[in-house]
């Protein structure tokens, strides 16, 4: 093979991966924007609103970023009080404001919670990438 054909072969190649690039990058913001949708009809408060609802009723101080969570299909605010010694997870629901839930809790056992929250999404994740790779065979069997 001469030097020229190398050339456009890795051209080819060049273009190609570009091309498949854009394209994933295409379907995830698609993806990101159609998930921003769905949530966006759920919340209703910000994540500061979170914050004074939760400080309203538990004086203290935020110590993490308020985190928005899908608990059992009901998304919530995550917000987390330090009231002298104690420390509270304070749920509160983003459609109405209101609090859910709240128990005191530890920063390591928040801090176990988040290793299993991140497992959990790694594996909900790579099932969704294994849906997704069978159902383009199916479509690509038709």
């Amino acid at each position: 093979m001469t030097n020229s054909s190398k050339r456009s072969v890795f051209a080819i190649l060049g273009t190609l991966v570009i091309t498949l690039a854009l394209a994933g990058m295409s379907q995830a913001a698609a993806v990101h924007k159609a998930h921003s949708k769905t949530v966006s009809s759920h919340v209703k408060i910000t994540a500061v609103q979170a914050e004074a609802a939760a400080l309203h009723k538990f004086p203290g101080k935020i110590v993490e970023k308020t985190k928005l969570e899908n608990e059992e299909g009901v998304w919530q605010y995550g917000v987390m009080v330090q009231s002298g010694k104690t420390l509270r997870e304070v749920m509160v629901n983003a459609k109405t404001g209101k609090i859910d839930t709240s128990e005191v809790t530890s920063a390591a056992k928040e801090g176990i919670e988040a290793k299993a929250d991140a497992a959990s999404e790694k594996a909900h994740a790579k099932n969704h990438k294994q849906t997704k790779a069978k159902s383009g065979s199916a479509k690509e069997a038709k």
